[in-house]
């Protein structure tokens, strides 16, 4: 948008030391960003940049502009020319659509022009203008003073009343441009009492536009929403500078300005002219804003005091009205600023901040603390062990629905009238949100051995618990605990090799997705849980869930048969990840790693954790114990025992063992395993 000085100068003085350069970097600190300065015969044009203003539909006019200096540099600002309304008629206009038009204004007039003043014609050339029609030129003045667009019609060209409306019908309109457009029905159009005149808010139609031979005119000067006006805008894919301003909500306020201005020009422009009446249907007026703001803080946000009396001079500079009760300001918003613009304290703080000079204010020094934190790219912990279970252990993640069926919920174990019921279930008996994920994944793993032997298959997802509640974000309403857990399914023909591959995966999980003391107890009541094959899972001191074999009785009233099922749940919300700044290095180690291979005797109620934990702590130089099998059935095995192989993994710190040491160590192993464990080695 193109501002002249010489224009602004009818209505503020700028004080003479003030060169141009300097209000240009006035009007960028405080108001609008002024992109470029150009002299032009006699005058100054700045170059202002729209999106600088978008937000501000008051300073799309060169009124606007010269308000804001008048407050900048503390001058008055002169009232527009406003000429004394002629008689009101009724006729002129119909009934404005409310959800286009909130104002709507026609005042007629009759006269013969000739030109457009000097002095018109030269600041519309000045800010890039051309001249149409002396009337047309006028209204542009009008518009580029005010802001508010203003449009004239050939009264011989369209039959009274005029009204804003939407279209009813499709159809076509000539624009003043001379193209053809198609209306849409609900297109914001201007209509007189037999079609439609103009675009409504965008531009005129080519059938009631001005000529030479023009003598009977109607001035129109509306305030329209700016939602339809833009869509329309965007429909025909142009934007003219009535759409631009409409766009940025005008209150209807404006209109007197623009109709005053207008017609107290008019004479210039057409001398003789006669006025014979207008009509003003004001649908909903504009509406001041107010605002209740205090002084501490208006302090604190700006972060520094200054002073009551900055506050209310220069709120009023701009238009504002301002009373004080004690530390609280009352303000008063005016019309061109309560369209969207100024609703809350913080616009009020930004008005008083930017007149006085955001660079004026205090330079506050400011305090960094640097404090370590966790890799930016590390992810949650619930899609690390996604990642780790679908690539690294191979399985299929599954999404099953929040509800549980009841035979599926009986046979795990839980008691409907315990679990959260709601309404609108797709099956009556689906009402419940599941306490656990196992129902939904046995349904699930029920539906895919129908087509294959094995199935490996897991889900991370929500459990709702009927016993506990808890308020909504820790204030509203109550509801139902929530918790995110994970479920492992591996269904196949070997139930031990089953349950040992899961209990693997949960160990890789654990490694992988660096999981904070996650371990293994031999005490569960999970009732699903088959007591030859069950692990409760710890999370330090807490229970985080279950590992175990599935009882038969539950693979019958799954639909599972004799397929055998290893299942593991475990609660996502007590396990902890270990914070990746704490990582430490450790040298690889530059000696080669040895060990020996072992074979006891040992009873079935001996657990492999406890043989490692008793193997481990025999020496310093023990790094790791692994599974090597077990064999049971054999005369030599007694009752109740199994023959159990471990590998013990020594790894040397200074010099490379000797045999005689891997012998000593492996002689203590032995003696801690038959000490603590009653496991012995063969005998016969």
């Amino acid at each position: 948008m193109k501002i002249s000085l010489e224009w602004l100068s009818d209505y503020v003085d700028v004080p003479a030391e003030v060169d141009v350069t300097e209000l240009a970097h006035q009007l960028t600190l405080k108001t609008v960003e002024v992109e470029e300065v150009t002299a032009v015969e006699g005058d100054t044009i700045l170059e202002i940049d729209n999106k600088s203003l978008t937000n501000r539909p008051d300073l799309w006019g060169h009124y606007g502009i010269a308000r804001e200096l008048a407050a900048i540099y503390g001058r008055p600002l002169r009232p527009l020319a406003a000429a004394t309304y002629p008689t009101p008629t009724d006729g002129l206009v119909g009934s404005p659509d409310p959800e286009v038009c909130t104002r709507f204004a026609a005042a007629t007039f009759t006269t013969e022009t000739d030109q457009t003043p000097d002095w018109i014609r030269e600041r519309l050339i000045r800010i890039g203008e051309g001249l149409v029609h002396p009337l047309v030129d006028l209204s542009n003045y009008v518009m580029f003073t005010t802001g508010q667009p203003t449009h004239v019609y050939d009264a011989d060209k369209v039959t009274l009343p005029l009204t804003a409306a939407t279209a009813t019908e499709p159809g076509e309109l000539t624009l003043l441009n001379t193209e053809s457009v198609k209306i849409d029905t609900g297109f914001p159009v201007i209509r007189d009492a037999h079609d439609v005149v103009a675009a409504a808010g965008v531009m005129g139609g080519d059938g009631s536009a001005l000529s030479q031979g023009s003598r009977r005119f109607v001035l129109e000067a509306a305030t329209f929403r700016p939602q339809p006006v833009r869509r329309a805008s965007q429909r025909l894919g142009m934007r003219t500078d009535a759409s631009a301003r409409y766009e940025k909500g005008l209150d209807t306020q404006r209109v007197d300005q623009a109709l005053g201005l207008f017609l107290q020009l008019l004479p210039q422009v057409a001398p003789g002219v006669e006025v014979a009446g207008i009509q003003d249907i004001s649908v909903e007026p504009t509406s001041q804003a107010t605002v209740d703001i205090d002084r501490a803080f208006m302090i604190d946000r700006i972060g520094e005091d200054l002073g009551d009396d900055t506050v209310h001079t220069t709120l009023r500079a701009l238009g504002f009205g301002t009373d004080q009760d004690g530390d609280r300001f009352h303000i008063t918003v005016p019309t061109w600023r309560s369209t969207g613009d100024v609703s809350m304290r913080h616009d009020i703080v930004e008005e008083v901040a930017r007149i006085y000079g955001y660079d004026r204010l205090a330079i506050a020094e400011m305090s960094v603390v640097l404090k370590p934190v966790r890799s930016l790219h590390r992810r949650g912990l619930d899609r690390e062990i996604r990642e780790q279970l679908a690539l690294r252990a191979g399985l299929q993640e599954v999404i099953t629905y929040p509800w549980a069926t009841d035979h599926l919920l009986a046979a795990t174990g839980y008691d409907k009238s315990k679990t959260v019921l709601f309404d609108g279930a797709t099956a009556p008996d689906r009402d419940s949100l599941r306490p656990s994920l196992l129902p939904n994944l046995l349904e699930a793993l029920a539906s895919n051995l129908r087509y294959q032997t094995s199935v490996e298959i897991f889900e991370v997802g929500t459990v709702f618990s009927a016993t506990r509640w808890e308020p909504y974000q820790g204030e509203y309403e109550a509801m139902p605990e929530q918790r995110q857990r994970l479920g492992v399914v591996l269904a196949g023909a070997d139930g031990v090799e089953l349950f040992r591959r899961l209990k693997g995966i949960i160990e890789t999980v654990r490694r992988h997705c660096h999981i904070v003391d996650l371990t293994f107890d031999t005490e569960t009541d999970a009732t699903w849980a088959d007591p030859s094959a069950q692990l409760e899972i710890h999370a330090g001191d807490q229970a985080a869930g279950t590992l175990a074999l599935l009882t038969p009785r539950l693979r019958r009233h799954a639909g599972i048969g004799n397929t055998q099922v290893a299942y593991a749940e475990i609660d996502l919300g007590v396990l902890e990840a270990h914070p990746s700044r704490e990582n430490q290095y450790k040298a690889v180690p530059e000696l080669p790693a040895t060990g020996f291979d072992l074979s006891v005797l040992a009873a079935d109620d001996v657990t492999w954790e406890q043989v490692v934990r008793v193997t481990t702590a025999v020496d310093d130089l023990v790094r790791e114990v692994r599974y090597g099998g077990e064999y049971r059935g054999a005369d030599w095995i007694p009752e109740g025992h199994r023959s159990l192989t471990l590998q013990v993994v020594l790894q040397p710190i200074d010099t490379t063992l000797t045999a005689e040491r891997i012998r000593s160590i492996r002689t203590k192993v032995l003696e801690a395993l038959e000490g603590e464990l009653g496991a012995r080695t063969r005998t016969d």
